[in-house]
This record gives C-alpha cells, sequence and structure tokens, in this order.
C-alpha cells in the first residue's frame, strides 16, 4: 500500500490532522501498516461524518470513522498521554506535505497504549532511531 497516495486521495487539509501508529512506521520504512489511523480536529471529523462517506464505529469508548483502510478519530489524548490533534500537527515530520505523527511522540503514545503490539512498535522504533542515528556519523 502507498501510504502517500492513499492519504493524498482524501485531500484532507493538512493543518488539521495527523497520520499516527504505523502509518508512519510504514512511511519510514520500520514497519508495513494494514490500515492507517489519522486523528484529525474535531471540525473536520465532524465534516468527514456529515458527509455521509465515513462509517461511524466505536473504539476505546471514543467515536471513530471508517472508509477503506482508514481509521478516523479526533481524540489524540489517552489518560497516559496528553497533546492535542494541533500540538502533534505542529510537531509533526511533513513528508510530501503529510503531516506524521514524528517518532519522540509516537513512542510516547505507543506507551501510554499499552498493548504488547505497541511496545514492540517501541522497539523497532528505538532500533530505527539508533540505526539512522549511526548513519548520520558515518557520513564522509
Amino acid at each position: 500500500m502507498n501510504i502517500i497516495q492513499k492519504i493524498k486521495e482524501l485531500n484532507l487539509p493538512n493543518d488539521q490532522y495527523v497520520v499516527i501508529g504505523s502509518g508512519t512506521m510504514d512511511v519510514l520504512g520500520i514497519r508495513e501498516a494494514q490500515d492507517i489511523d489519522i486523528s484529525v480536529t474535531e471540525e473536520l471529523f465532524d465534516k468527514l461524518k456529515q458527509s455521509g462517506k465515513w462509517e461511524e464505529f466505536e473504539k476505546y469508548g471514543r467515536p471513530f470513522l471508517k472508509k477503506d483502510v482508514f481509521d478516523i478519530n479526533k481524540h489524540l489524548g489517552w489518560e497516559k498521554y496528553s497533546i492535542t490533534i494541533e500540538e502533534a500537527n505542529k510537531s509533526a515530520l511533513f513528508i510530501e506535505d503529510i503531516p506524521f505523527m514524528n517518532l519522540d511522540e509516537l513512542i510516547k503514545f505507543k506507551d501510554a497504549m499499552g498493548r504488547e503490539k505497541d511496545f514492540k512498535d517501541i522497539g523497532l522504533i528505538k532500533e530505527y532511531l539508533n540505526k539512522t542515528k549511526n548513519e548520520l556519523y558515518c557520513i564522509n
């Protein structure tokens, strides 16, 4: 799946969302994503919901929207992790004008989620960061 292409097809305003989870990991080559999780502002969430093109469902006791490979939510903060969509967007890693949650925040987010798969992802992210840091020092 081409994450960049799929997200661009949604034509979302890039200051009102951030790609989280495995989407960030996929675009950086850390591991392949099976779906694309996106957190959006409340305003954008309501606009998408009202379009009638998205299926609404509940997950983790919160409203989500689903279409194709996308799961969209309007809440990034958890009991152990506090950040707004706007804050995550401002600190995002922009790749081809798409905001991806930066890896430091993604580690905090996944730690707060606390699932076994999240801890595995944290290990993969840390390996990636160590590898890329070492590659920077090896440039001639």
